[in-house]
């Protein structure tokens, strides 16, 4: 039993079904969890808007604070910081003598730097990092093919996983997390602390939403009892993301195995397998395709380095299309609803995409990038992976 562990909380910001957590709790006598509010996330693009736009880093606000409660009531407390993640997390361990560093393992490119640096910090220290792979429902290790023969279609991926699908089992939520007695727990930030502008929040976009675990949970209740228990047809084939579950799920606010589970056991009657599963399982796929080609899903030529393709970099045509003045007024209500509140479904996200890259030509990373920028929903593997696809770069 260890004496002392941080857990620096990623993606992953909730008490229920956390891996990492349960895990840390179970292995030592005081806990250290710790948030880090990352600037770098919020900075501006060379394309001149933020990688982080105002309405998610709200969103992201709320998440903390609800994290922080929940842990409140459970005897420990949330450090806050901002900076730097690598030096701060380190800092930390040091400051507090702590044995490990506890967290969730990522998969896009900064995220990996930032843990491969934050790993040589603590070698000085002489304290060891564990890293625990939480966002996918199936580990590596029961994937019915290594990740370096990951099928090249999703159609494909889900076959194989037909007959052989080990979701992971639910780690028990911490029953108490006992915390150092002369921590400084520290102050969450506005989005002035973070360099944004309150004013970006566009006006009346308060609305129902509110970031967090518990929101989360109550969504995912709410489909769970309306539409899976009840044999309903959701009105799309993506409720995922037009329930809105995805903006939880993006934070780890819920994991995706958890949502799983619910759906599976509720409609365990059912013939006709509900279509969330399969949004979770295409989830997955590009999740395990970002993890098997890195860099190159961020890249024009895409997975399938299609180096023939060029597309154009027409500044003009492409501030016509994020500020909603293309010539299809469908897509410009598409675009406005989305700067407007940080959300459109995947069928309005899809057109989107297509005018910007069919219609247009413009370079399909530009659109990636904004969308990046305001979707509520964002992850790397989700958003990066739709656009490779439907520019014709990426899997099937």
């Amino acid at each position: 039993m260890a004496r002392r562990i941080i857990y620096w909380f990623r993606n992953d910001l909730r008490l229920k079904d956390n891996q990492a957590l349960s895990a840390a709790v179970g292995s030592a006598d005081e806990i250290i969890p710790v948030y880090v509010f990352d600037p770098r996330q919020f900075e501006k693009t060379k394309l001149g808007f933020r990688r982080t736009g105002a309405l998610r880093a709200r969103f992201l606000i709320e998440s903390v604070a609800e994290l922080r409660e929940n842990i409140r009531q459970k005897g420990g407390d949330l450090i806050i910081r901002t900076g730097a993640p690598e030096a701060i997390v380190a800092q930390l361990a040091e400051d507090y003598n702590a044995d490990y560093v506890y967290t969730s393992k990522e998969i896009a490119p900064q995220e990996t730097r930032i843990e491969s640096s934050l790993s040589k910090n603590l070698k000085t220290a002489n304290v060891d990092i564990k890293l625990f792979w939480m966002d996918t429902m199936i580990n590596a290790t029961d994937l019915p093919f290594p990740v370096s023969k990951l099928p090249s279609g999703f159609a494909e991926f889900e076959r194989l996983l037909s007959n052989d699908l080990k979701i992971k089992d639910q780690f028990p939520t911490p029953a108490s997390i006992t915390l150092p007695a002369d921590v400084e727990a520290g102050a969450i930030p506005g989005l002035p602390e973070l360099g944004i502008d309150p004013n970006e929040i566009p006006a009346g976009t308060t609305g129902p939403l509110a970031g967090g675990e518990a929101r989360a949970l109550a969504v995912l209740k709410e489909y769970v009892e309306e539409y899976v228990k009840k044999d309903i047809a959701y009105p799309s084939a993506e409720p995922l993301t037009d329930t809105r579950l995805s903006d939880w799920l993006s934070l780890g606010c819920v994991s995706a195995s958890y949502i799983y589970r619910s759906v599976k056991t509720a409609q365990s009657h059912a013939v006709v397998e509900d279509p969330i599963i399969t949004n979770l399982l295409r989830r997955e796929f590009l999740h395990w395709t970002l993890l098997r080609f890195g860099p190159r899903m961020f890249k024009p030529s895409g997975v399938k380095h299609h180096f023939n393709r060029r597309w154009k970099n027409d500044n003009a045509a492409f501030e016509k299309w994020i500020n909603g003045q293309t010539g299809d007024q469908s897509i410009n209500d598409i675009i406005r609803r989305l700067t407007a509140t940080g959300f459109i479904t995947a069928a309005e996200r899809e057109s989107a995409a297509r005018y910007l890259v069919d219609d247009l030509d413009i370079n399909w990373t530009w659109g990636a990038m904004y969308f990046e920028s305001l979707l509520m929903d964002y992850e790397a593997s989700v958003n990066w992976g739709r656009w490779n696809h439907i520019a014709g770069v990426g899997e099937d």
